[in-house]
């Protein structure tokens, strides 16, 4: 295998040596680089941000902190922004990945696995996000609007939630109320 020094690549494909810098064999673009930093730490704020405004409550207390989920307009909303932030700062994982350009050796598995990686943790944000954001909103609106018909859940899953129940609760049920 012929390997070229990097500067020598620079030079030849007409790059500037301020574009592109030269690290133990691998080249590196700036450009792409700073590219990675900003999405990482915008995604960052952005995500912290976002979570500030996530209604919250004593954890175990389920009829105190479904009260106040249910009573949240912004429920869904700040759950897709932190989908989004955490979409933005796994770009920034991806560009880096591209930035960097490693293409021979273990390092450049590891780098394929991490970025493999990457993805495939956001989709399962995407799946807690949705599960959190959209199906945990419907569960409480339901509980809600049953205690304030004074009726009791029909749902298994809503009395657990609900403490008419000593088990822990978890979603397995749908969320119908009787009538």
């Amino acid at each position: 295998m012929l390997c070229i020094p990097a500067a020598t690549a620079v030079h030849s494909l007409g790059y500037e040596s301020s574009k592109i810098a030269e690290r133990g064999g691998f080249m590196i673009d700036r450009k792409t680089l700073r590219l990675s930093a900003v999405l990482l730490a915008v995604g960052f704020i952005f995500y912290v941000v976002v979570g500030l405004l996530h209604a919250g409550g004593p954890a175990n207390n389920h009829p105190v902190v479904f009260g106040i989920y249910a009573s949240s307009a912004s429920w869904t909303a700040v759950h897709l922004g932190q989908f989004v932030g955490m979409a933005v700062i796994i770009a920034g994982l991806l560009v880096l990945y591209f930035a960097l350009d490693i293409r021979a050796g273990g390092a450049a598995w590891v780098a394929r696995l991490g970025a493999v990686s990457a993805a495939v943790a956001l989709g399962l944000y995407a799946v807690l996000q949705a599960v959190d954001g959209v199906a945990l909103k419907q569960v409480v609106d339901a509980w809600a609007s049953a205690r304030r018909r004074r009726r009791r859940p029909a749902s298994p899953a809503l009395r657990r939630f609900d403490g008419w129940s000593g088990a822990p609760g978890a979603i397995r049920a749908s969320c119908l109320v009787s009538p």
